[in-house]
């Protein structure tokens, strides 16, 4: 079998067929990881210290494409974190091999114990599989942690449940999820999602050329294509933007510029204490504070003066 390239980071692995035999013999968890959220640190935590126990390697096996991406392509949900960002963050939080395969409809469509003989146990031979209640895998979802159980014992692995985690933002305990993210981010809820997330969420992408409005109001921005990466709902936003492999502090704004009438969404972060040309150079944005609502002005020097105290805010909450 001819094995495609490999990724730099060595305990990232894109491809099933580029699997060093190290990692054979795990505890393994599988999932799309969507996030790697708090619910998925559980379960690796869990994973790790079965692991530690028996010494073992823990091993996260998640998708590229997402599974939704391929099964329904014309409502995708938006992704919290891109593959390579995914893996970074699965090795960080106990895994010691991050595995991307590649999720297509031959995969997909397989039978529950298909998948588990030719996948799971041809790949893995794990010792330990750990998973949360809602885990489901197979053609149709039809597999989940009872029919997995029933495998392990014909295939010689332990099935362990981790337990669920759950937040409270002030209306109760709820359950803590990729979709619940999503819905907190749309909604400009940027605290309690990265409560939900365990980090301050963070977007990916390049620097693409705007209609340089910023610029002439000495607010030169970075507008950043966030790809199929979720966007937080409208609003002016404090946080970070690594760029060159520099931090800086910055005041973000998503939306449609109402006050010059705009109607393409966007995401422009203006950078503190930093000049230059940023077009198409690498940037993460990261939101840490909500801090007003997209306004329309009637002059671009009313703008021009909140942008002054929102960047005084950003010093404050940030710097």
């Amino acid at each position: 079998m001819i094995k495609s390239p490999a990724i730099m980071n060595p305990h990232c692995i894109t491809g099933l067929e580029n699997l060093p035999d190290t990692a054979r013999g795990c505890v393994l968890t599988l999932g799309n990881f969507d996030g790697v959220h708090r619910g998925h640190q559980g379960i690796l935590a869990s994973a790790r210290a079965l692991a530690d126990a028996e010494g073992l390697p823990v091993v996260a096996m998640t998708f590229d494409p997402p599974p939704d991406l391929v099964l329904r392509p014309e409502d995708p949900p938006r992704r919290l974190t891109l593959p390579d960002r995914k893996a970074e963050l699965l090795c960080e939080h106990g895994a010691d091999y991050a595995v991307t395969a590649r999720a297509d409809m031959a995969m997909l469509g397989m039978e529950p114990e298909a998948f588990v003989r030719d996948i799971l146990v041809g790949y893995f031979a794990p010792k330990h599989i750990v998973e949360g209640n809602n885990f489901f895998y197979g053609r149709r979802r039809a597999g989940n942690v009872q029919t997995l159980r029933v495998s392990g014992v014909e295939c010689g692995f332990t099935v362990h449940l981790a337990e669920s985690v759950v937040s409270d933002f002030g209306d109760g305990a709820v359950l803590i999820s990729s979709t619940l993210i999503r819905e907190l981010l749309l909604t400009g809820q940027i605290d309690h999602a990265a409560q939900a997330l365990g980090r301050a969420f963070e977007i990916t992408g390049r620097v693409v050329q705007g209609e340089q409005r910023g610029r002439e109001m000495n607010f030169p921005t970075a507008n950043v294509d966030p790809g199929r990466q979720i966007t937080p709902g409208d609003g002016v936003y404090a946080g970070t933007a690594m760029i060159d492999g520099q931090e800086h502090l910055a005041a973000i704004s998503v939306g449609q510029q109402p006050t010059f009438g705009g109607e393409v969404r966007t995401i422009e972060a203006f950078l503190l204490d930093v000049s230059g040309c940023f077009y198409d150079k690498k940037i993460t944005v990261k939101f840490v504070a909500r801090l007003r609502d997209m306004l329309r002005f009637e002059s671009q020097a009313e703008l021009a003066e909140q942008m002054r105290k929102d960047v005084e805010r950003v010093r404050s909450i940030v710097g």
